[in-house]
């Protein structure tokens, strides 16, 4: 595993090794070797995206566990969320009322999954002292994901994630993927490609191997799509059990560059009080290091490792970490349980040893709503239990100098090595109210990496606090946050404080309302209403043309709005091709009739898209002759409106309305704002294109549906003819 270590300081981040995935897609099925036992008899689960619960889900689910015999682990997320939908229907269909309750919360939380959201949190850039089911990377962010497309053998969720890029000074901005996954399998085992966060250990403030401090990996693995027992009869006794093995792409490193982080757990609950876990992680490869089969080989089966001398040390595979974990409920039906987490940073006679530690204990309210936790965590590794710390030891290894890390931020514990701390807290799953008070002392920076092996600024004595509270208001679910902790360092006292707010906003329900209103005003037959709204929605996008373009000016060559750009204008010709496929090849009538539709839209669309170009002349942002240049650009080059844009909408429209599908709308919306940020078009361009794009699909799409009177396209040998009637 580890032997001795000695941190390096951090510099700028190289530019992103682009073969890690590839790397880790052939690895993954090698990870699960051995993990998910071909003994156990499938019992065809379905697959499904792998679910977080936030604090209060997590509330419910071990009083569930607890007090009705949920069979399901919790201490390992994020788990299937099938495979806890499966565990909830397991239950008695009757429960006492407090644990109905639960139950149904919990159940409204896994539907919400499944629901295209947005969510945006608005606070400054300073860290705080997080725990279970808070956002701890710092600064604002947005999150936007899909809802969920699934089937007996696909899965799949998308998710964009926003947020202050930490190389950049001032207001650089980094997109990532985060909270999706696409899912494939069968036969109770799933493979995975994900972007997320785990959670693993039973600690509330604590998770020692993996925790949400760090943004989210991107990997691959296999994990087990149920938590039921196992039908075999040599496995029964395992009871309730998960598994899972993945290997991720990390960032932020330098020496070496993007390494792996191997991940493998396993959890069973052999009785319904009792739950264990066994779980293993390690740092593996990267720039300049070895990451053939068989070094691979030699971190799984631990061979050359804990190097003593420098030539020992090129042949280490990686720098491992693992333990146990175990939780176990009061007897004689008292409302408390007690757990622990235990990770060796080393390996003594092919088992973990030199232990970072962890200790907690609960109490739950009759009514089931309020947990009360208190729990005390060491993250110096030890020599034996009531020995000597090893400092600068734990997190840190001679082949990763900049720790065990992702993004410069702990993979482990959110309080960095080299750290004793203990915190009461406190839940209410009803109102989402997450408080917790904490002391320390301190080795590391809260969060982040730490150069050096000694700050004396961020080490010291430490007091903090955290609080949550979460509530509905209009279409959106709020939640202000407040933290705050302060260091008496060798170096003075040093406060850092945040306050934020983060908006839920379900998107689904947030478009068929808006649907509806809509519909109101500008329905079937009201032209003029719908042709109102279009001017006025183009009118207020004319006046950002400028401040938008000055924007996308200055971050054009920015990653993320390359990634756009390129996207964005491949989308609509590989939306086009799929609509041709359904019309033209799908044996399912309704495909069939929807891809007609969006082929007839796109036809029509772009003729009148055409046709407005030809009468605008707008020149395009690159162009350099301001916003008001109409009439001065070729046809060939007109700027207004955005074809692409027209593409995308007329294409996705019928699909979305004949599918209740209006998350497809964020995908037309992609190739829109990659448009924009692409210089290729002023911000008014895409508005009118995506206006025109859905107006004319809506419009097929209604005549289809037998709402009257529509357009249609007729194709003759040396003609297209369209015909719109109007009312």
């Amino acid at each position: 595993m580890v032997s001795s270590r000695k941190a390096a300081p951090r510099s700028k981040a190289a530019a992103r090794n682009t073969a890690c995935l590839r790397r880790a897609a052939a690895l993954a099925a090698v990870v699960a070797v051995g993990l998910l036992p071909a003994v156990v008899r499938a019992n065809g689960t379905p697959v499904s995206v792998p679910w977080m619960p936030d604090a209060g889900s997590r509330q419910d689910l071990e009083l569930l566990a607890d007090e009705a015999g949920l069979p399901l682990p919790v201490m390992q997320w994020p788990l299937p969320s099938r495979a806890v939908g499966e565990a909830l229907d397991a239950l008695p269909a009757v429960l006492p009322p407090a644990l109905a309750e639960a139950r149904d919360r919990v159940r409204a939380a896994l539907r919400r999954q499944d629901r295209a959201q947005l969510d945006v949190t608005v606070r400054p850039h300073r860290d705080g002292l997080a725990g279970f089911g808070d956002d701890a990377t710092p600064g604002s962010s947005a999150t936007l994901r899909s809802g969920v497309m699934d089937g007996p053998h696909l899965a799949a969720q998308l998710g964009l994630r926003v947020d202050p890029d930490p190389d950049v000074d001032g207001s650089g901005s980094l997109a990532r993927l985060d909270d999706g996954a696409l899912v494939a399998g069968g036969g109770g085992v799933q493979l995975q490609a994900w972007a997320h966060r785990n959670w693993w250990g039973p600690g509330w403030q604590t998770a020692l191997a993996l925790s949400n401090n760090a943004p989210a990996l991107s990997g691959v693995g296999l994990q087990r799509s149920t938590a039921a027992p196992s039908q075999s009869p040599w496995f029964s006794w395992l009871g309730p059990w998960s598994a899972e093995g993945f290997v991720a792409r990390s960032e932020g490193q330098t020496t070496p560059a993007y390494p792996f982080i191997v991940g493998a757990r396993f959890d069973f609950k052999p009785f319904s009080h009792l739950e264990i876990g066994f779980e293993r992680t390690a740092q593996w490869g990267g720039a300049g290091r070895k990451e053939s089969l068989h070094s691979f080989l030699d971190l799984l089966l631990s061979r050359q490792t804990n190097a003593d001398t420098v030539a020992q040390q090129a042949n280490d595979p990686g720098n491992e970490m693992a333990g146990y974990d175990v939780r176990l409920t009061c007897p004689f039906g008292w409302r408390c349980a007690a757990y622990g987490q235990a990770i060796g940073e080393d390996m003594a006679g092919h088992l973990p040893s030199r232990f970072l530690g962890m200790v907690g204990g609960e109490l739950w309210s009759e009514d089931g709503r309020r947990r009360l936790f208190v729990e005390g965590a060491r993250t110096s590794a030890y020599r034996d239990w009531f020995g000597p710390a090893l400092q600068y030891y734990a997190y840190r290894n001679y082949e990763y100098p900049s720790g065990y890390t992702d993004g410069g931020r702990w993979l482990g514990a959110n309080v960095g090595p080299d750290t004793h701390i203990a915190t009461v807290g406190w839940i209410d799953a009803e109102t989402g109210t997450v408080l917790r008070a904490s002391w320390a002392r301190v080795g590391s920076r809260i969060g982040t990496y730490s150069p050096t092996t000694y700050d004396p600024r961020w080490s010291g004595p430490m007091a903090a606090l955290s609080a949550r509270r979460s509530f509905t208001w209009g279409p959106a679910t709020w939640t202000p946050e407040l933290d705050w902790y302060r260091v008496l360092g060798a170096e003075g006292r040093l406060v850092q404080w945040r306050a934020g707010l983060e908006m839920q906003l379900d998107l689904d329900d947030t478009a068929h309302a808006a649907q509806a209103g809509w519909t109101d005003f500008t329905g079937p037959g009201h032209v003029y209403g719908r042709a109102l709204a279009t001017a006025a929605l183009i009118g207020g996008a004319a006046l950002l043309d400028h401040p938008v373009d000055r924007w996308t000016a200055a971050h054009r060559r920015d990653t993320t709005s390359m990634a756009l750009g390129r996207v964005g204008a491949a989308l609509p010709f590989l939306e086009a091709g799929a609509a041709g496929w359904a019309w033209l090849g799908s044996s399912d009538a309704k495909a069939a009739r929807v891809g007609r539709e969006s082929v007839e839209s796109v036809a029509t669309a772009l003729a009148a898209a055409e046709a407005l170009k030809a009468v605008s002349r707008r020149a395009r942002p690159d162009d350099g002759r301001g916003t008001d240049a109409f009439g001065r650009a070729s046809f060939a080059n007109s700027a207004f409106p955005s074809g692409h844009a027209t593409m995308a909408w007329s294409l996705l429209t019928p699909v979305a309305e004949s599918y209740d599908a209006p998350w497809l709308y964020g995908v037309a919306a992609i190739t829109s704002v990659g448009r924009v940020v692409g210089r290729a078009h002023w911000l008014s361009d895409v508005v009118a294109g995506s206006a025109l794009g859905w107006w004319i699909g809506d419009a097929f799409h209604r005549h289809d549906a037998g709402a009257g009177p529509g357009p249609s396209v007729a194709i003759g040998p040396h003609a297209v003819a369209v015909s719109v009637p109007f009312r």
